[in-house]
């Protein structure tokens, strides 16, 4: 048995933050050196009520309903943040709850940043090719806009919100 990628589905925030409207808060950037060193002309960013688990579940949402899988297949919940909604309880948990999957299915939080999705995808891996699970649901998420100074100009170029849901199963070859 072997872990394979099945789907993958995203969600975006409604509220953005242009290229355009950074370079009206720091006048001394031009567009054309954001974008150059970036790449990155629009981020998205959370609401102020919406938590990492609001992106991660939306994006779970529309994996569903592409009827890739069921809810009751889902054996394991992995979700990677590094801005969960509590200390405690566990997001991953809230999650399960919010989808109305299994409680049987386990659910962890593991904190990492950029290469959270790989260390995630090793998880997965190791859960479905141990046998200790045949479905795992990866979810990814942050709310990074939170945590951010709107003067600091380091990171408001490269950061935004968004989430992300990965279904893993085992599969024969």
């Amino acid at each position: 048995m072997h872990a394979a990628i099945q789907a993958i589905e995203f969600y975006l925030p409604e509220r953005t933050l242009t290229t355009q409207e950074l370079a009206r808060d720091f006048p001394d950037w031009s567009v054309e050196k954001i974008d150059e060193k970036t790449g990155v002309a629009v981020r998205h960013i959370a609401a102020p009520g919406e938590c990492s688990s609001d992106l991660a579940v939306s994006a779970a949402e529309k994996l569903f309903a592409s009827k890739v899988c069921d809810r009751s297949e889902i054996d394991f919940i992995l979700f990677c943040t590094q801005s969960p909604d509590y200390l405690l309880p566990t997001t991953a948990c809230l999650i399960q709850d919010r989808l109305g999957l299994k409680t049987s299915a386990g659910a962890l939080d593991f904190n990492l940043g950029c290469s959270g999705f790989v260390y995630g995808l090793a998880l997965a891996k190791g859960l479905i090719e141990t046998g200790q699970a045949g479905s795992v649901l990866l979810l990814t998420a942050e709310t990074y806009s939170k945590f951010m100074s709107p003067g600091d100009r380091s990171v408001r170029t490269i950061f935004g919100d968004a989430g992300a849901a990965t279904l893993l199963r085992g599969v024969d070859d």
